[in-house]
């Protein structure tokens, strides 16, 4: 077995697991303390692979963290230990730094804006066919493949532009509840731009309102996700990435 690790938690005030949480692969979830810290941690068999049920599984895990009153430090999704010291050495070492962390996080939550093509924008493209690579053998037909092509190239050009017009206006909008903004990279290539904002609890519906206040137009649509736990914001000193606490490698 090894220690898979959700969340960091302040040691005061004291908060247990509620026993109806269950973590991966529906592992027991538990905590343990050090210092003035406390881990929510499960055992979990090793060599278990990365699935999109182990990780809504870590989000619900910490998420479920968050609604007991405390903002946790979420961990980044696949940190896992030999054994219980091995964890509690490993928050030991970064004691101070997680310490840290975990005050500045108190009383906060994220919110992230997803800007995205419109549902109508993409049945659109979908209902233009790109010719496949046998209707290319015809007379034109190359020609008609390539300016069919560069005209879809050019229109995610311009959603992108549009995009990040409408990021621009949702921000200035936010921007009375927004302690701290992350930008994230896409990892499609679906024209599309993700904002994650850090605000305090008392915040989330003037901010919900704020935001939804600004009209996208026809082409795009905008999502609005959490409140969640911050993993946009929790990254040690020396880690790189924005998707939660890392506390080794």
């Amino acid at each position: 077995m090894s220690i898979h690790l959700y969340c960091v938690l302040p040691s005061a005030p004291r908060v247990s697991v509620p026993p109806a949480i269950s973590g991966i692969a529906g592992s027991k979830v538990r905590a343990l303390e050090v210092n003035r810290l406390v881990a929510w941690v499960s055992d979990v068999e090793r060599g278990v692979p990365v699935t999109v049920d182990g990780v809504k599984a870590h989000d619900a895990v910490v998420n479920a963290a968050l609604d007991l009153g405390s903002t946790p430090v979420p961990a980044r999704f696949g940190q896992r230990f030999a054994d219980d010291q091995a964890c509690l050495d490993a928050l030991a070492n970064r004691a101070p730094d997680v310490e840290a962390l975990l005050a500045n996080m108190q009383g906060t939550v994220e919110m992230t804006l997803l800007i995205t093509p419109s549902t109508q924008r993409m049945l659109r493209e979908l209902e233009t066919p790109v010719p496949s690579t046998m209707e290319a053998v015809g007379e034109g037909a190359g020609r008609r493949y390539l300016e069919e092509l560069r005209r879809r190239e050019d229109a995610s050009g311009d959603i992108r532009e549009a995009a990040s017009r409408v990021a621009a206006k949702l921000s200035t909008a936010a921007f009375p509840f927004v302690l701290r903004a992350a930008e994230h990279q896409p990892i499609t290539r679906l024209p599309m731009v993700t904002i994650s904002h850090l605000i305090t609890r008392e915040c989330v519906d003037q901010y919900r309102a704020a935001v939804q206040g600004i009209d996208a137009g026809g082409e795009l649509r905008v999502l609005i996700i959490g409140p969640r736990a911050p993993y946009s914001f929790c990254a040690l000193a020396g880690s790189a990435g924005m998707h939660g606490m890392k506390l080794a490698d």
